[in-house]
């Protein structure tokens, strides 16, 4: 039997940024507006606008944010099916290899912007 998935809306106002805690493996949807996506580590720029969508693969906080304001789904799988076991075991991993992974960078930005943990 499959499980289903855990969804989560979020809103970000114009400006607004925010960081999400725990999140690899969540796919973010861009429902509306335009959201642009940074993952430590990784080169690219992600910009999400209406109805795209991409799988975050950072273990580490990620840092979204919007100029004109966005409306986004996070999907992730439910706790003890395969996916969510497979990336809890990728962040613990993750987490021994690079001090930055996990909490850390949230820990050090709470109180200065908004946070979402996922898991």
């Amino acid at each position: 039997m499959s499980r289903p998935t855990q969804i989560t809306r979020l809103a970000l106002g114009p400006r607004e940024t925010m960081v999400l805690d725990h999140a690899q493996g969540v796919e973010v949807i861009a429902r509306q507006g335009c959201v642009w996506l940074t993952q430590h580590g990784d080169s690219r720029d992600i910009v999400l606008e209406q109805g795209q969508s991409f799988t975050l693969e950072s273990a580490a906080g990620v840092v979204m944010t919007t100029s004109r304001g966005a409306e986004l789904i996070l999907r992730a799988a439910q706790p003890g099916s395969a996916a969510a076991a497979r990336a809890g075991w990728l962040r613990r991993l993750a987490g021994w290899l690079d001090p930055r992974a996990g909490s850390r960078v949230c820990a050090a930005l709470e109180g200065r912007v908004r946070m979402h943990r996922v898991a």
